[in-house]
């Protein structure tokens, strides 16, 4: 979305609220950068990282007091992001190798994660229909940016949503 760690900066000295940063995080560095820009979460996506980066970059994050969005698209990956330490589940519904978006794929994963853990369905949604679909099978947090970042009056399109 063309955002930049000035932007993230921008953003934590406006709000309160929590921040991710939403990039393709791959190394130590990046995660030490995002604490110090103000971010409270960074993204891993298990598509982008082997097992033991993956787990190596959580714990760098945890240890920096950041909270960690393990996103997942396939079953196979959902496997892998259970394995790690934290309960914040992403299901892209974006298949990164195809681009084809599938807002069911939320839907379908949704119900082979534990209980106790926050699943956030991501990408594709579009609507308040979109959410009132996902709602129905039990998602409650969502990351919209590409929706919003495409409208001209994006305060507008929020209260749509809401």
């Amino acid at each position: 979305f063309s955002g930049s760690l000035e932007n993230l900066v921008a953003v934590r000295n406006a709000v309160d609220l929590p921040i991710l940063r939403k990039d393709f995080i791959v190394d130590p560095y990046q995660i030490y950068e995002a604490k110090l820009a103000g971010a409270d979460c960074i993204l891993l996506i298990v598509a982008m990282l082997g097992d033991e980066k993956l787990m190596e970059l959580e714990d760098i994050a945890l240890k920096s007091g950041l909270s960690v969005l393990i996103e997942v698209h396939s079953e196979e990956e959902l496997v892998r992001a259970l394995r790690m330490k934290s309960r914040l589940i992403g299901i892209n519904n974006r298949n990164l190798k195809t681009m084809e978006v599938d807002i069911n794929t939320t839907a379908i994963l949704s119900k082979k994660i534990p209980e106790d853990y926050i699943v956030v369905g991501e990408s594709g949604i579009k609507s308040r229909s979109d959410i009132e679909k996902l709602n129905k099978a039990g998602i409650k947090t969502f990351l919209i940016g590409e929706h919003f970042m495409l409208q001209s009056d994006i305060s507008a399109e929020v209260e749509k949503f809401l």
